[in-house]
């Protein structure tokens, strides 16, 4: 029957542990993670005829399948870690990096490896717990609790919405245990009476640990790593594509939205510069401008052709890649590869976009301290001047950014061929310049919406402008050279922020034509001249100053700690098990006869052979042959049973020089010379003794 009741017992148990660590799979993307946990499960549970192979203490193997354990999830993570030599950092980097991946998390093997340790940690407690004397019922249930409670504080509790999962594992639990019982009572169950009561119990304890309504989020505690990219603004580039007319640049499927490639925020008043620091998507690090009230979502899938350089076309703000070497620049969206794009790359994007009413726009209003989005260093007077005269009739910033949008584009012409750059002096000449002087009142979409950006923040509007793509309608889309562009947008506060066009004047994102058309007749009287100011020279490039500041690496890393630290955790837990052996080995020696053939039967244990619970101890010590056993027993057998009046003195005392410790060192030492070289190793420090009663 012992048999049986094992396999009944791991059976369930593996089954159970699969299950949950199946479930902890929908934290990352596709079935590939559920796989690999649910392969660490197995191979976990397959190690049980290693644990149980007498030849070799438990503790070692124990120890040596963790140590194994990590060694592959450290080769797994290294080559993408940002200090591959040091294990130790690289090892606790696992779950930080995890945890400021994309939600859900992309199922490449360093974001796998935290996760499939985890289950096989877990798994390797529960083959433990079954398989060794307690064989206990609770640790698989514990151990599905501890996977469910993460699963569900990586997906921020939407991977069982419904409770269904929860609901599985409970009658799993119950019907195991009810099985388990018969098969170990022979039929006859013995905890029939109290199986109403574990399904309450069980979930009772999931509801008090797992996230409700307002949820504890992990990633809050994690800072998510910043990596200083360095890539250039794509800005300038709009002249060139648009000489490439019909080259194929990539393919857009899914809604028809406006494809965005790098939003510019920062201005130094020669040009516009991209934002160098960037993270993993999907972190929780929130831009520093709050997204509005009303957003919608898109998901579309995008094949590169032939664009180049590291930009990422997305739609909106993204807030999900299936490349996992993606990062974003969390305050404008911007995705970035850390290698060049190619020709044939596919991936799918998911973002959401600003959309707010008509009606949300004419009232709305703007952040008075905006930060970079209103910095304009050295602003010329002629720019602030003919901005004042712009809007001066203007009653809101919705109003004041459709009078600019409006005067930008009256009377000049978008010109491919015009000279290209965003200093101040260039918007000058496009905005001020006289007839047939060199990109006077033309110029390509980067004049447009560098004109449009530098005038709104002028009178006070927060801006920045997009480089991004209109392509054709259609379900399939063919993006060209000739549909790159660029627009303004403007942030209001509540709605987040709504796009302009310069060029055109017959779109604004949220805002209707007709909504427009409304404004503008009000102020149809409004007009705006430039001032005789000569015109500037272009100041010099100022790099504007980030709030986060990428942090270096000493260039002297003192590795050697973390080959220290990985060095000493073992040492450290030899001394333990060591130091608990002594102690254990004292409090036996002060207990006596008693206490001294219990010295003997961890002797016992330590060479493979325990003999059965219920034999006595002189059968025991027959069985040896020895005769210090034989005399050690008699004295263990008397001073446990035979009635003892007050002040007598122990036998074994009274002999002196056959005292009961003096024996069980003879017997210990006999059995210790008996077992191979390997197991006398390890002697000293095998764990099992302490768990021995």
């Amino acid at each position: 029957m012992s048999t049986a009741v094992s396999a009944a017992r791991v059976g369930w148990a593996a089954l159970v542990v699969v299950v949950a660590a199946l479930h902890l799979g929908s934290g990352w993307q596709g079935f590939t993670a559920s796989l690999v946990f649910a392969g660490a499960a197995v191979v976990a549970f397959g190690c049980l005829p290693l644990l149980r192979w007498r030849r070799v203490p438990s503790g070692l193997v124990v120890f040596s399948l963790v140590a194994s354990a990590l060694v592959g999830g450290y080769w797994v993570a290294r080559d993408t870690a940002a200090d591959s030599a040091d294990p130790l950092p690289v090892l606790l980097d696992l779950v930080p990096r995890l945890l400021t991946a994309a939600r859900p998390a992309p199922a490449t093997p360093e974001l796998l490896a935290p996760g499939a340790l985890l289950v096989f940690g877990v798994s390797l407690v529960v083959v433990l717990a079954v398989a060794g004397r307690g064989r206990s019922l609770v640790a698989p249930v514990g151990g599905a609790a501890v996977l469910y409670t993460c699963t569900a504080l990586l997906t921020a509790g939407r991977a069982d919405r419904f409770g269904l999962v929860a609901v599985g594992l409970v009658a799993l639990a119950a019907a195991g245990w009810l099985v388990v019982d018969r098969v170990e009572a022979g039929g006859r169950g013995r905890v029939l009476s109290g199986l109403p009561a574990v399904p309450v119990a069980v979930v009772a304890a999931l509801a008090a640990v797992l996230p409700s309504g307002d949820a504890f989020e992990p990633r809050e505690l994690v800072e998510p790593p910043v990596g200083d990219l360095g890539v250039a603004s794509p800005l300038p580039q709009l002249a060139s594509w648009a000489n490439l007319g019909d080259t194929e640049l990539f393919r857009v499927r899914g809604p028809e939205r406006a494809v965005r490639l790098v939003a510019l925020s920062d201005y130094s008043g020669a040009a516009w510069r991209a934002a160098s620091l960037y993270g993993p998507i999907g972190a929780v690090a929130e831009p520093d401008l709050p997204p509005g009230a009303r957003v919608d979502e898109a998901e579309v899938e995008i094949t590169v052709g032939e664009l180049g350089g590291r930009w990422l076309p997305t739609v909106g703000r993204p807030t999900g890649v299936t490349l996992a070497g993606a990062m974003v620049d969390p305050d404008s969206g911007s995705l970035v590869l850390r290698e060049e794009l190619t020709p044939g790359l596919s991936y799918r994007v998911r973002g959401v976009v600003d959309v707010p009413d008509d009606t949300d726009l004419l009232d709305a209003a703007v952040p008075a301290n905006a930060g970079r989005y209103l910095e304009l260093p050295g602003l010329p007077y002629s720019l602030a001047e003919y901005a004042r005269q712009i809007v001066q009739n203007a009653r809101s910033p919705y109003e004041r950014a459709v009078a600019i949008e409006q005067v930008v584009k009256q009377g000049r012409t978008p010109d491919a061929q015009a000279p290209v750059g965003s200093s101040y002096a260039r918007l000058e000449r496009f905005l001020f310049g006289g007839a047939g002087e060199p990109g006077a009142n033309a110029g390509t979409a980067e004049q447009f919406a560098s004109a449009f950006a530098v005038l709104a923040r002028a009178v006070g509007l927060p801006t920045r402008v997009v480089v991004g793509f209109q392509p054709a309608d259609g379900e399939e889309r063919v993006v060209r050279g000739s549909d790159a562009t660029a627009w303004p947008e403007v942030y209001f506060a509540g709605w987040g922020w709504v796009p302009f066009d310069p060029v055109s004047g017959v779109s604004s994102g949220g805002s209707s034509a007709a909504q427009k058309r409304e404004v503008l007749d009000r102020l149809a009287s409004v007009t705006a001249t430039p001032t005789s100011t000569p015109l500037s020279a272009p100041p010099p490039l100022v790099t504007p100053s980030s709030p986060v500041a990428a942090q270096a690496t000493p260039a002297g890393s003192q590795r050697w700690i973390g080959y220290a630290v990985l060095g000493g955790v073992p040492v450290l837990i030899l001394l333990v098990l060591g130091s608990a052996r002594l102690a254990r080995r004292g409090r036996l020696r002060a207990g006596g006869a008693t206490g001294a053939w219990a010295y003997v039967l961890d002797g016992l244990l330590l060479a493979g052979r325990t003999p059965p619970a219920d034999r006595t101890a002189p059968d025991i010590a027959a069985g040896l042959g020895s005769g210090p056993a034989v005399e050690l027993a008699r004295l263990a057998e008397h001073a446990a049973f035979a009635p003892r009046t007050p002040g007598e003195i122990p036998e074994a005392d009274e002999r002196g020089g056959t005292s009961a410790w003096w024996l069980a060192k003879q017997v210990r030492g006999g059995l210790r010379r008996g077992v191979p070289w390997y197991r006398r190793v390890f002697w000293a420090i095998d764990p099992r003794p302490l768990w021995r009663r």
